[in-house]
């Protein structure tokens, strides 16, 4: 790997995980959904530390470099994340429709009860 290309991968990964920690910190996102950019950060900063021992690793699993790794590992997360948001949304869209239902049922008890007392006057 060039050493052009370890600066600019050490320089976004440190700017990466200070920018998600100013996240956290400004209270506009929460730990638990920042942790896996967090490590995603981390991951970055010892690929580019140590390129040499990631292509080891590549060449290990049959990749002939180290961008195919990458790629594929990234493609991998970003596949999982997007199922865990998926899955996020629609419990929160069950939940919606049960709290709508619910708000129904009260509001037609309400009315059905002013009414009862409309008429007892």
């Amino acid at each position: 790997m060039p050493i052009q290309l370890r600066i600019i991968a050490i320089v976004l990964a440190i700017g990466f995980f200070i920018f998600t920690v100013r996240l956290v910190r400004q209270d506009r996102a929460e730990v638990r959904h920042m942790l896996k950019w967090l490590l995603l950060a981390i991951i970055i900063l010892i690929g580019a530390l140590f390129p040499d021992f990631a292509a080891k690793i590549a060449t290990f699993l049959g990749m002939h470099t180290l961008a195919s790794l990458v790629l594929f590992v990234l493609v991998g997360l970003l596949l999982v994340i997007s199922l865990r948001y998926q899955m996020s949304l629609i419990s929160a869209e069950k939940q919606l429709k049960n709290l709508v239902q619910e708000i129904s049922l009260l509001k037609k008890r309400v009315n059905e009860l002013e009414k009862e007392k409309h008429e007892d006057l």
